[in-house]
């Protein structure tokens, strides 16, 4: 069964290496943190939960720790449970466990499999691990050794049942499920989570507020390509060599930070207006009004043709544009589009990739047609401000992309 939860120091190390690039697709899709924070904390499905008391219980092979007996009836015990902790490598100093018990008519919802009856009774256990709650639900008739559990495992995390409702679900469980739950296994799992999650919360915030400051010094004039020199090109040559990398990917590696600099420009430009537009816009026909045609659907969106011509005039950039019959494929892809846009005798591809999920949407650009080697990769979309603030600089850049490649080739080929 697929697992869903870091279950090791390892695993959560993999998710961390990970917050980078979620970052570049986030802001590539101009998320807001709120939306961020939705995203990252998403909903779980409970399916997966069950192995926790299946695929698990393989290993441990042991009943779930909560669970004693005493004069004949079911008791949730906290020392069992802060020894399973400790054995498995948890904090028992974490753990706090309340328990209160009414009568089932008077609990805020009741299992069907108990309506009406006088003589049912509800234990709520209530379990806080490090940064999560747990709430335990044990319903049961007086006199009898045997009860129907309901559990919400984290209040802080949002649960989806396979039916599709969302936001706090509860997982039902019989007494034998509930019996061999590997509940300490569970809570840290879950704890860890959590915790991953806040901590990427944090770190997307972090990289918004370095955004928005870098967006208010952002010089649009100008895109800073650092010189790259005969040294710096033979010392890159040698470590890919050891690294036994062939010349492409050498090339690749010897201009990235000048594809990092226009990278850097675009989504600066495009955090700025907030102007992002889709290649596949290109072909809807303006209309009178505010929407357009798209697939037979009406649609509201900016018109790129006529912004970007209006762009381009107001800042004084003639050129002109491609754009290739799109291509559709079978899911997950959707649509291809491609576009080359020319000033004087330079000019830039846009390769659009339109998928069934938006958040999987990627713009390979390659900012000199010339030398396609010259490539970098948005996950998301650009503003027409930044494609325009290219288009005007675009001259000059190829120019020095052009004399760059040929030094490159040139000492790629001594090295043969």
């Amino acid at each position: 069964m697929k697992k869903i939860l870091a279950h090791s120091k390892s695993d959560a190390q993999k998710r961390r290496d990970e917050f980078e690039e979620h970052y570049k697709t986030y802001s590539g899709h101009g998320y807001d943190l709120d939306k961020i924070k939705k995203t990252v904390n998403k909903e779980l499905d409970l399916k997966f939960l069950r192995y926790y008391h299946g695929e698990s219980a393989k290993f441990s092979n042991e009943p779930n720790p909560i669970f004693s007996f005493c004069d004949g009836r079911m008791q949730f015990t906290e020392q069992g449970l802060c020894a399973a902790l400790k054995k498995k490598g948890g904090n028992p100093e974490l753990l706090k466990m309340e328990i209160a018990e009414i009568p089932s008519e008077t609990a805020e919802y009741n299992t069907s499999l108990y309506f009406k009856r006088k003589d049912v009774m509800t234990q709520i256990c209530t379990i806080t691990y490090d940064c999560i709650q747990m709430e335990i639900r044990r319903t049961y008739v007086k006199g009898s050794p045997y009860s129907h559990y309901t559990i919400i495992p984290a209040k802080e995390i949002p649960w989806r049942t396979t039916s599709g409702y969302y936001y706090i679900h509860t997982l039902e469980l019989t007494e034998q499920e509930f019996y061999f739950l590997d509940l300490a296994t569970l809570l840290m799992d879950l704890a860890l989570e959590y915790s991953l999650r806040q901590e990427e919360i944090a770190y997307h915030a972090k990289q918004m507020r370095i955004l928005a400051m870098e967006t208010t010094v952002l010089d649009e004039e100008n895109i800073p390509l650092e010189p790259i020199d005969d040294t710096a090109i033979e010392s890159s040559i040698a470590e890919c060599s050891s690294k036994g990398l062939d010349c492409d990917n050498t090339f690749k590696a010897i201009v990235q930070p000048w594809m990092d600099t226009i990278r850097d420009y675009l989504m600066l430009m495009t955090n700025k207006y907030g102007d992002r537009f889709e290649l596949r816009h290109f072909d809807i026909e303006p209309g009178d009004s505010e929407f357009g045609q798209l697939y037979n659907t009406k649609v509201k969106c900016l018109w790129p043709v006529r912004t970007v011509a209006e762009h381009c005039e107001g800042k004084q950039v003639v050129g002109e544009y491609v754009i290739d019959a799109p291509k559709h494929f079978s899911a997950p892809v959707r649509r291809q589009t491609v576009a080359c846009f020319k000033v004087g005798g330079s000019e830039m591809i846009m390769d659009e990739m339109i998928y069934s999920s938006g958040l999987k949407n990627t713009l390979a650009i390659f900012p000199n047609a010339r030398v396609r080697r010259f490539r970098l990769d948005i996950m998301g979309s650009i503003g027409i401000h930044a494609l325009v603030g290219y288009l005007k600089l675009m001259p000059a850049l190829c120019k020095k992309m052009d004399e760059l490649a040929a030094r490159i080739d040139k000492m790629l080929e001594k090295q043969r």
